[in-house]
């Protein structure tokens, strides 16, 4: 019996005792020492076309969290932003077919870009309301007193332009409110602005309205203006020595207000009509590698939060129904803009376009800068983007709501 239990003096393994047992877990640790080698040739069964995937879907995915993050909160992030926000919807459509190549986590991989998709039509700004049967119906015909705002960024006025066009370009729009930014001239050599005063001309053309200037603003208005009020972004400047006017400036209003509110009276109420035009982040015309390039992007985050924080404190205090409409130089997918959005009504649902786009005015327009907000019983009956006609590298919007 004893012979049964020792090893054989060749090296032969032991015995086994007929009907004996193994220790518990002896089998066990064999399969799973198996399966472990079967998990690890399986990563090594990776194809470099699947680790490439993975990586791609993995660093989008990345910088879609980040930007969610980051977006509308730090100046150093402003470049990222200004990306066509219709690659929210267009990277991750381009990049499901390439799951395919991935066959190993191609499930996965597919469900994180349908995730990634989800939120970027959101980010997007896609109008989903122009597909058939789409329009709220809130929208419903347009009555015959209803008023019609054109809001537009004129891109220094009609310098450089024929005035007799601009004016007709103006006249052809008939609105019974116009909110129209940048009427300022701009010495390119001092690279600063320039004030102007065509407040006469106007008079002159559109003798049926009344006319209020501030700073680089003007909003003309067929109704009778109970109130004007320039908003002052200054009280809200985190840094008033980056955020005010440049030393020497003497045009300090044009830094100042970027919002001008004029009350209306329009069939015996007040409509408060915002016109609006938010700083640029960054001046593309200076060498990034300069100091100069990252010190005004640090100055106009600065400024475009307290125009920001201005016009909702405005609008906290404001009981009447408005219009907000201007260049919020802001794109659907910026965080300071979504903030505004949640609290405001955005004009989209009234428009037929399935992508609005007011900016650079052309054949590559890509960008919405350009937006039009309501709150209160406003009703917006239709909402379009009108080409500039080569005057301006905007679009301008043509609102028509009622208010109830």
């Amino acid at each position: 019996m004893s012979d049964l239990l020792t090893a054989d003096p060749g090296g032969t393994a032991p015995a086994t005792v007929p009907g004996h047992v193994p220790p518990a877990g002896a089998a066990d640790s064999g399969a799973g020492t198996a399966g472990t080698a079967g998990a690890a040739a399986q990563r090594r069964r990776w194809s470099l076309r699947a680790r490439l995937v993975f990586a791609t879907v993995a660093g989008w995915s990345l910088f879609l969290a980040a930007f969610l993050v980051l977006t509308g909160t730090h100046w150093w992030w402003r470049p990222f932003e200004l990306m066509p926000p219709l690659l929210f919807v267009a990277v991750p459509l381009a990049l499901v077919p390439l799951t395919l190549l991935a066959r190993p986590v191609r499930a996965r991989l597919a469900l994180a870009l349908v995730c990634c998709l989800a939120l970027g039509v959101d980010l997007a700004g896609l109008n989903v309301y122009a597909l058939p049967g789409g329009h709220a119906d809130e929208v419903g015909p347009v009555p015959v007193d209803a008023v019609r705002v054109f809001a537009w960024n004129t891109e220094y006025w009609h310098d450089g332009d024929d005035p007799e066009r601009f004016y007709t370009y103006l006249a052809d729009q008939r609105a019974d409110v116009y909110l129209l930014s940048e009427h300022v001239g701009w010495d390119l050599a001092g690279h600063r602005p320039v004030r102007v005063d065509y407040r006469a001309e106007l008079r002159e053309r559109f003798p049926d309205y009344q006319i209020v200037a501030v700073g680089e603003l003007l909003t003309m208005s067929r109704y009778p203006v109970v109130r004007e009020h320039a908003l002052d972004a200054s009280p809200y400047l985190t840094d008033p020595r980056l955020g005010g006017p440049p030393p020497g400036s003497d045009f300090a209003d044009y830094y100042r207000y970027k919002i001008l509110r004029t009350d209306l009276l329009v069939a015996g109420t007040v409509l408060s009509a915002y016109n609006v035009h938010i700083p640029v982040q960054l001046d593309v015309s200076v060498d990034p590698r300069r100091p100069e390039f990252t010190a005004f992007m640090r100055a106009q985050e600065i400024r475009r939060q307290a125009h920001y924080r201005a016009v909702e404190a405005d609008l906290a205090d404001n009981p009447a129904p408005a219009v907000l409409a201007g260049d919020f130089n802001a794109t659907s997918a910026m965080g300071e803009l979504r903030v505004l959005g949640r609290r405001l009504r955005d004009a989209l649902p009234a428009s037929q376009e399935i992508h609005p786009v007011s900016w650079p005015d052309g054949s590559a327009t890509l960008w919405r800068l350009d937006w039009a907000f309501t709150t209160g019983p406003v009703r917006v009956h239709d909402y379009r983007m009108v080409p500039g006609r080569g005057m301006s590298d905007h679009r301008g919007q043509l609102v028509t709501l009622s208010v109830s």
